[in-house]
């Protein structure tokens, strides 16, 4: 603080309050983290929920398809197998072919989608259809299922990849081996499945924009793909670690991009019971995150502005307790200072003056007094005026803390026109030649005036010192330096007079 000038001492000023706004930042910034990890936390369970009610959803649609065409596979078969306990029966080839397309064929009626029902020889050559009395001549020797059954003697029914008839029909070959009666090759029972089953069945399955539901053979190749894309059809996945997974194991799921489209989705499959079919349910990363991503945005958004609101109330309160520390700093500083001269008051100063004497007791260290009185300021008032007054007891003021140097110096206006410095750990010689200082810094003062020399009065001095010991007071050195500043003012005022000797340091003749 400084008074025209020159450096006020500021030993009496309060210690500003530590204010915690970093631990209260801190604080906010814990909150919001603390927060946003429980959201998280919510949001993360929400989504794992969701991938596991799809993997549920997808592995019991897989489940029910499998079953259907299981169902209907097995159906097919036994209108094979009835072909071929047909042909095994005695004189069978004797029996009018009207009477024996009944015998034969009369269950397949009742399979839907199923086409023609063929009898190969041994040789391949067509003998019986199911469409037709007289059959047409033709050889499928080199189908991959008579090939099948002439190398597996106990294999069951045959499932062949998708081909297209000269209707433009695609369809599957179910097949069973005909045995002679010792058990060699005799031939194949060949029913058509058409493919149009499967579209059909994968049509009344709800699914997702982005989802897709597959049936493969086990060598990879699709058979029907929904949605349904004709090109697709006989496709090879070829070897792939994607393809190598789902035809591995009879059911299963996995995290894939496809290879159709590349998009991201849950994979779950099941295979057909025995046959080389694999039903593959294709849920889409973005159907199954659809509600999660929504939940997301709004509970983020709220989270975003919760985090928002909580830190700037927190900035807002560490802002607040700053200023009201700051002010209240400024008023326990208005309270310690005296308001003319921006000194130490008389409050603070007694309070200051007991603090070091007790410290002063411990340490057995000296603490010294000067108390200092303004000569003739009353005449020199009502001379004057009180402005004139005022100004001169600022400056005596501004001359009196330029003296109080040390940062434990204090300079107090100890009543009216009457002041005190206290030096704690000065002994009476030190405090003599600080107080001669203070006195000749006023007659500098007074030089200054330019002529004017009865516009700042003189001061006059008194000056203690003492060690703590029982028995005495801070009251004591009080009393000490009043008597002798009492001292330099019978003594002609204007001098500087210690209260060890009451001797005269300085007496200067205004009158000279």
């Amino acid at each position: 603080m400084r008074v025209y000038g020159a450096v006020v001492s500021t030993a009496h000023i309060p210690k500003l309050k530590y204010v915690p706004t970093k631990r209260l930042i801190a604080l906010g910034v814990g909150i919001t983290v603390a927060y946003s990890a429980i959201c998280a936390g919510f949001l993360w369970d929400t989504a794992r929920r969701d991938y596991e009610n799809a993997l549920v959803s997808a592995t019991n649609l897989t489940k029910s398809i499998q079953s259907e065409i299981a169902r209907n596979i097995e159906l097919y078969d036994l209108s094979l197998q009835a072909v071929a306990d047909g042909l095994q029966l005695p004189g069978f080839d004797r029996i009018d072919p009207a009477l024996r397309q009944i015998i034969l064929f009369d269950r397949a009626a009742s399979a839907r989608d199923l086409g023609s029902i063929l009898v190969l020889n041994e040789q391949g050559d067509l003998t019986v259809e199911s469409r037709t009395l007289s059959p047409r001549t033709q050889n499928y020797a080199g189908r991959e299922y008579f090939q099948f059954y002439k190398n597996n003697a106990s294999a069951g029914h045959y499932i062949s990849g998708p081909f297209v008839t000269k209707k433009g029909e695609y369809i599957l070959a179910i097949t069973r081996r005909l045995n002679k009666p010792d058990g060699s090759f005799q031939g194949v029972v060949v029913g058509n499945m058409k493919l149009s089953y499967f579209h059909r069945l994968f049509n009344n399955m709800k699914l997702g924009p982005h989802d897709s539901l597959t049936l493969l053979r086990s060598n990879g190749v699709i058979l029907m793909r929904s949605p349904f894309d004709i090109d697709t059809i006989g496709h090879s996945f070829g070897k792939s670690s994607f393809s190598e997974h789902i035809l591995a194991s009879q059911s299963g799921s996995v995290d894939a991009k496809s290879k159709l489209d590349g998009m991201d989705r849950l994979f779950v499959y099941h295979q057909v019971d025995n046959d080389p079919l694999h039903i593959v349910a294709g849920l889409a990363h973005e159907t199954i995150y659809a509600e999660w991503r929504r939940e997301v945005w709004v509970i983020g958004s709220l989270n975003l502005a919760l985090c928002v609101v909580t830190m700037s109330l927190i900035v807002f309160l560490a802002n607040a307790l700053k200023r009201r520390t700051i002010a209240e700093h400024d008023r326990a500083i208005m309270a310690t200072t005296d308001g003319l001269t921006s000194i130490c008051n008389r409050q603070r100063f007694d309070e200051l003056l007991e603090n070091e004497w007790r410290r002063s007791q411990r340490t057995q260290t000296p603490i010294a007094l000067i108390m200092i009185d303004a000569d003739n300021f009353k005449a020199f008032n009502d001379k004057h005026g009180h402005q004139a007054g005022d100004a001169a007891l600022a400056s005596l003021a501004q001359c009196i803390a330029g003296g109080a140097m040390r940062a434990a110096d204090l300079a107090a206006r100890y009543g009216g026109e009457e002041f005190a410095v206290l030096l704690p750990g000065e002994s009476v010689e030190g405090a003599l030649i600080v107080a001669e200082k203070i006195r000749a810094t006023v007659l500098t003062l007074r030089d200054q005036q330019q002529g004017r020399s009865d516009m700042s009065p003189t001061i006059s001095v008194g000056v203690a010192s003492m060690i703590p010991q029982a028995g005495l007071s801070s009251r004591d050195l009080v009393k000490s330096a009043d008597a002798a500043l009492y001292k330099a003012k019978q003594q002609g005022r204007n001098c500087c007079v210690t209260a060890a000797a009451v001797r005269l340091v300085h007496n200067a003749n205004l009158a000279a």
